[in-house]
């Protein structure tokens, strides 16, 4: 699928209930049934630090948006600096479920904290780096506050139960960073069955990496 095996960065985004968890699973299984190196993480998470904070952020849920998005990038530093650089460098295809689009919508557009403000974050932690692939997936707000209201997940946190009104502006913002970020990101109509989410992941894989 790929002309080599020189480390790239992709990432998975969009709102809870899309399945991005799911499809991250399968390209991972697919891309190591071909052969390639490939590593699986996510934000906040990857590191026993990030681990942490993510376990403070999911039990948390009145935080005040400054400090959720502080903790978020200081995560997303031990995240950078200890797992995707070093496998990166090492020739693995990484794959994260969630980088820092997350952080513009739901701190940005969600929490009102300024995208300038992450943005100087967003450059401190990790300065112009980029994905080499972003996939958005993507789907009605109502399909996907249904899956997650359906869930019975004790790690569940206040973004899985956000009103419908919230999904559509976390949808809605996640096309407009895809917009934005046209250069490396690809939308994907999440709403058929797993299987054929895979095969337009894959097509676009081949053709904007090969």
């Amino acid at each position: 699928m790929l002309k080599n095996k020189i480390g790239k960065f992709i990432t998975f985004e969009g709102a809870d209930g899309v399945g991005k968890s799911t499809q991250v699973q399968l390209l991972f299984n697919q891309l190591k049934s071909e052969g390639y190196p490939v590593y699986v993480t996510r934000e906040p998470g990857g590191t026993v630090f990030a681990e942490h904070i993510r376990k403070i952020l999911k039990e948390q849920n009145t935080l005040d948006p400054i400090i959720e998005i502080l903790l978020i990038f200081a995560a997303r530093r031990s995240h950078f600096i200890e797992v995707i650089k070093p496998m990166l460098s090492k020739g693995y295809i990484v794959i994260s479920d969630r980088f820092y689009d997350s952080s513009l919508v739901y701190q940005g557009i969600l929490k009102e904290v300024s995208i300038e403000k992450i943005m100087t974050l967003k450059y401190m932690v990790m300065k112009d780096f980029e994905p080499d692939l972003t996939f958005v997936l993507d789907m009605p707000a109502e399909t996907a506050h249904l899956r997650t209201s359906l869930r019975h997940d004790k790690n569940k946190d206040i973004y899985d139960d956000m009103s419908i009104d919230n999904y559509n502006r976390v949808r809605n913002g996640f096309l407009k960073v895809a917009q934005i970020f046209s250069s490396r990101a690809v939308v994907i109509n999440a709403s058929g069955r797993q299987e054929m989410v895979l095969k337009k992941i894959l097509k676009s894989l081949k053709e904007s990496i090969s």
